[in-house]
């Protein structure tokens, strides 16, 4: 049986000091700033019409997904344009195919680099570290209407944000401390369990009877919001329109030691890996 739920609703805010973004929000509770993208060149070229037409003979690697679920053997190679022609009139049933945490679009149109800046909020303290040690960021998502990631926490004890530019995208965000109620992936896998993972939006609680003790956050960002996210929060996302995102996984106060540490180890599993292939 599934029965939706209401999550308290994330600040949203505007002319945010960073004064007050430290004192209120860092490390804390998210929030959703809304003109921290005011100036980023983004806010206009980044449309789907220039996209398409200043990049749309790229060939990008889309993830293809079944069950809601990534499947490396449905991946498919397309032109940007032609990718982007499908999401316009199709949605995620039946076009299940997400252009999502990509890097290589500024590997090959180093240009757009210049239509954004690393919003004031979130100064990335992997900036310090050797160039070659670095996972490469910020990146990009583009998908469809209904285009959904699961319930899941990001890399590393990162902090991270995520600017929208195209489309509007639903937030439901869970603090670490309610990890017990989730029936989180890895605690699932711990216990043999091959149940699906829980849909925050609609949750089965016969299924998942514990889920409706969970305290949750919620929000819609649309064109030019900015969401900043704490370190090790669970976070459900939809696209409730075709949309374009940016994004980036950051190291700051609160997050260090964990941080380097994945970063570290990421850096030797990629040398060892050139390493094997040479």
């Amino acid at each position: 049986m599934d029965q939706s739920r209401a999550f308290q609703p994330i600040d949203r805010r505007s002319g945010l000091s960073i004064a007050e973004f430290k004192r209120k929000y860092r490390n804390r509770v998210p929030v959703v700033v809304t003109d921290a993208l005011d100036r980023w060149n983004a806010r206009s070229t980044w449309s789907f019409e220039q996209l398409k037409a200043r990049y749309g003979e790229t060939l990008v690697h889309v993830q293809g997904f079944q069950d809601g679920k990534p499947r490396a053997t449905l991946d498919r190679h397309m032109l940007l344009g032609e990718y982007i022609d499908n999401i316009l009139t199709k949605d995620f049933l039946s076009f299940p195919y997400y252009f999502r945490d990509n890097y290589s679009l500024f590997v090959e149109h180093k240009e757009l680099q210049g239509d954004f800046d690393h919003p004031i909020y979130c100064f990335d303290w992997f900036r310090f570290l050797p160039g070659f040690m670095l996972r490469p960021g910020p990146r990009v998502f583009i998908g469809p209407k209904g285009s959904i990631q699961n319930l899941h926490q990001d890399m590393w004890g990162t902090f991270f944000w995520m600017a929208q530019l195209a489309g509007r995208k639903r937030w439901i965000l869970f603090a670490p401390d309610q990890r017990g109620f989730l029936y989180e992936p890895s605690d699932r896998l711990a216990t043999g369990s091959t149940r699906p993972p829980v849909q925050p939006d609609k949750p089965d609680l016969e299924r998942y009877p514990l889920f409706v003790k969970a305290q949750g956050f919620e929000c819609t960002c649309g064109p030019g919001d900015l969401i900043i996210v704490p370190r090790d929060w669970f976070h459900w996302v939809q696209s409730l329109d075709p949309t374009v995102s940016l994004t980036h996984n950051y190291m700051g106060p609160g997050n260090f030691g964990s941080c380097l540490v994945g970063q570290f180890r990421w850096s030797f599993s990629v040398a060892r890996t050139h390493k094997a292939a040479a």
